[in-house]
């Protein structure tokens, strides 16, 4: 049973939403017979009171029953929400100049810088011949701090198209070479690799007789 005693304290909405939820669904006419004193009472309530209820979505009436509108919802509404799920980590993959950087933190800053600024040359050689985007950035080692990063975006474009024409490994062990004897190792490396090049007779099969 609603505690009724409070009832002087409340007023009509309060009542009916009481009742409601102490005592459940309830005959509509007889709830408002059970809370109205006065015919003028009854009236206000059957014509303000309760459809505003049902408008702010507090109860429902269905076939003269009155309920709260909690009784309305299906039970597994009326559970607890279940705890969301995790978003999935959308964190994405290395680039290959980004892996190439990470496993070699000695050259890491340049391998970034290079990989920043020359994408389109950097990032297909870390894919394609990484210990060639290595050496070469071990290379530039040779140099002062300050030119460095600007030797390595100078010249790695033609150190691409080293290793397109003469092989990866050709291209790197000149560059190792390079960085050992030569204080500019890319020139050097050059000189290196063009004395190993066979010449275009050799390239032909042709042997010249004298």
């Amino acid at each position: 049973m609603a505690p009724r005693e409070l009832f002087p304290w409340m007023g009509l909405r309060e009542r009916v939403l009481l009742v409601l939820y102490y005592e459940g669904p309830k005959d509509l006419k007889a709830l408002a017979l059970e809370l109205a004193e006065r015919p003028r009472t009854l009236r206000y309530l059957l014509e303000r009171v309760i459809p505003a209820l049902e408008r702010e979505g507090a109860l429902v009436v269905e076939d003269g029953v009155a309920r709260l509108s909690l009784e309305k919802a299906p039970p597994a509404e009326r559970q607890a929400p279940a705890e969301p799920k995790a978003k999935r980590s959308k964190r994405k993959e290395p680039s290959p100049v980004q892996a190439l950087a990470e496993a070699n933190p000695h050259v890491r800053g340049l391998l970034l810088q290079v990989g920043k600024r020359l994408p389109k040359e950097a990032q297909p050689l870390a894919a394609s011949h990484p210990g060639v985007l290595l050496r070469a950035a071990e290379a530039v080692l040779a140099y002062p701090e300050g030119r460095r990063a600007s030797a390595l975006i100078l010249w790695l474009p033609e150190v691409r198209a080293w290793a397109k024409t003469l092989g990866a490994e050709a291209v790197e062990e000149a560059l190792r070479e390079a960085a050992k004897h030569a204080r500019e190792p890319f020139p050097y490396a050059k000189k290196l690799l063009a004395k190993a090049r066979p010449s275009p007779d050799e390239e032909r099969g042709e042997v010249l007789l004298f």
